[in-house]
Formats: structure tokens, sequence, C-alpha cells
């Protein structure tokens, strides 16, 4: 571990480790690291090459507001708007053409994903590689976390910020790793597909289409799909024309993302 770590903004991983380890006498590994991240004890600095892609919505307004109001974005690629070398975790997600996306914000709240150079595919924190693990700790957040952790007393665990991201370039505004005008929100680097739960409401979907779908000689387009499942299931909770909209738009989202994962 070089004496010089503390002058530089951020350390590899491994690095890091090895600084933490000798600070408050405890062997630490870079996944112990990923662990604190997880824990939301330090941030991260992820490195890349690939352009800052503006993202719009992928579905109509009323449909977008919905989706927004859960939290959650389903966007699409508009217009190149730089080149990013790095951005600071955790930040924003979203769902760009049916693929989670890492994503960076500007001043008014917008959302842009960088798209790698070598894989032309939007930077994803599903595609991590544990054996090649492409992020740097903060060195600051590691002197403050041995700090915290040679004390005997329970500690405070620091809260989100915002962060300028000075790794952009060729950029005509200043992007951000969560929206000034927003509550910053965390995300997991490597989520836990088998920590999925499917809600109640989709499971009665699902068994409401399959009757449908059986029962039904006409053929359907999704919105007469709806229709007849409604009016066979009228007054169970769960089932309305709004989560019907949102289920099968979600299964549409990944079933895109899948089939463009198969390899050609």
């Amino acid at each position: 571990m070089s004496k010089l770590s503390k002058f530089k903004a951020a350390i590899p991983m491994k690095e890091a480790a090895s600084l933490l380890s000798t600070l408050i006498n405890e062997e630490v590994d870079e996944f112990k690291l990923l662990s604190l991240y997880d824990g939301g004890w330090i941030r991260l600095f992820r490195t890349c090459h690939g352009e800052i892609v503006s993202l719009k919505p992928m579905f109509e307004k009323d449909l977008h507001e919905d989706h927004v109001k859960d939290g959650r974005y389903y966007l699409q690629p508009d217009a190149m708007a730089g080149v990013c070398l790095g951005f600071y975790l955790p930040c924003d997600t979203v769902q760009v053409d049916g693929r989670l996306a890492y994503a960076i914000r500007d001043l008014d709240g917008g959302f842009y994903a960088i798209r790698d150079s070598q894989s032309d595919m939007f930077i994803s924190p599903q595609d991590e590689d544990p054996d090649d693990i492409k992020f740097m700790a903060l060195t600051s957040d590691i002197y403050k976390l041995a700090e915290m952790a040679n004390k005997d007393s329970i500690p405070e665990k620091p809260p989100l910020t915002v962060m300028l991201n000075d790794h952009c370039v060729w950029i005509e505004k200043p992007f951000y790793n969560f929206s000034p005008t927003e509550d910053p929100k965390p995300v997991k680097l490597m989520p836990d597909s088998e920590q999925e739960k499917l809600p109640p409401s989709l499971r009665i979907t699902v068994a409401a289409l399959l009757e449908a779908a059986t029962t039904d000689k006409k053929k359907h387009t999704q919105a007469s799909l709806i229709a007849s499942i409604l009016d066979r299931n009228a007054g169970i909770r769960g089932l309305s024309e709004s989560s019907l909209q949102k289920h099968f738009s979600d299964s549409n989202a990944e079933l895109t993302r899948l089939r463009k994962a198969i390899p050609n």
C-alpha cells in the first residue's frame, strides 16, 4: 500500500482493501468493501469509457407517469450528449429498452445512460463481473470508515450526497449521480434476482390472461385482452386497467431485454 494513496481522490478496490486492513488492523478484501458499499457506508467510482446518451420515455405520457409513481423509469435513447470516463456510485438506475442501466442526471433531473464504447451496450449493474471489478473506492471514505471502526461507539451511517461528475467531457451541461432536485435513493451494485418476489396482482393477471387466451376464440390485441379480463373478473382486487397495463409493459420490456441478450 502506497503512502501516497491519501492524496488520490479514488483508489482501486484491492488497494483500498489493503489500506483499510492496515488502518483497522483487520483483514479486509474487495468483496467486503462491496458489502460496505451495499450497506451505504462508502461511495465508489466506476471507471468506463463511453457515450453519454440522453433518454426519453419509452411509453406514452399517462403510462410513463404511472410507472414513475412506483419509482420505475422505462426509457429509450434520444441523443448523444458527451463522453463519460467514469461516474460515482450510488447513482440512479433506469430501464433502457428493457435493460437495467446506470443513469446520471442533469440539473433539471433529466436522465442519461452511458453506452460502453467497446460493447456498444449501456453499462448496467447486472453486468458487473466479480472477477473484473471496475470500481474504485473514494479514499476519503476509507479513512472516515476506519476512524468510525476504531471507535467503541456505534457509528452513524453517512447520508447520500449529490456529487458533481468531474469525469464527463465534451458536454454542454454538468452531470450528477442523482438529480439535485430530488432526494437521493440508493441502488445495489449486483441485484439478487432470487430475492425478487412477484406481487399477488401479477399472479392473478397471469391466471386471468390464460383464461381469456384459452377460452376466447377471437384473435386478441393487448387492449382487447385487458377488456376481456376486466369483463370476466369485475370486482376482483388487484385487477384494474392500470395494473394490467403496467404488468403487460413490464413483461414486454423484460422479454425485449432477454431477446437482445441472445447471441446471433
